[in-house]
């Protein structure tokens, strides 16, 4: 009976640990990042200027906030995550640029951390119907 026990406790023990693990893997980072033209998160436009990305809690990372440094206007986008590109180093955001739409497609924090892939809205869909997108690397700085 005790050596059923302790194989339960040492099990117990074993799975919290992996737990704990794969929690401190999530990504807790908030980016800062600055563009120059205006473009699409989902099926929002934001217009030209310096935002902020960070995870809301809550969500098992499923869910980004996107917003003004000031606050307003702000966008909260679903995502998956990702592996980053082999050899990224700093912080980066991709975009799909088309001729008419600009789309925030990927997110990465750097250093190796899982990234996010947003998930398209219909502005971007529909472009990609007529035409491939570019992609376009932002350089964003870790906060």
């Amino acid at each position: 009976m005790k050596t059923l026990i302790a194989k339960f406790a040492l099990f117990t023990l074993a799975v919290l640990t992996i737990g704990v693990a794969a929690a401190s893997a999530q990504i807790t980072t908030q980016l800062t990042f600055k563009v120059s033209q205006s473009f699409v998160v989902g099926n929002t436009t934001l217009a030209a200027g310096s935002y902020i990305i960070r995870p809301v809690s809550g969500t098992d990372q499923s869910v980004v906030e996107i917003a003004n440094v000031t606050g307003k206007p702000s966008v909260m986008a679903e995502v998956e995550l990702v592996s980053p590109p082999a050899g990224q180093t700093g912080s980066q955001l991709v975009f799909n640029k088309y001729k008419s739409v600009l789309a925030l497609s990927q997110i990465f924090p750097g250093g190796g951390v899982q990234g996010y892939q947003l998930t398209p809205g219909h502005p971007e869909k529909i472009a990609a119907k007529a035409e491939t997108p570019t992609k376009q690397t932002v350089a964003a700085t870790t906060k």
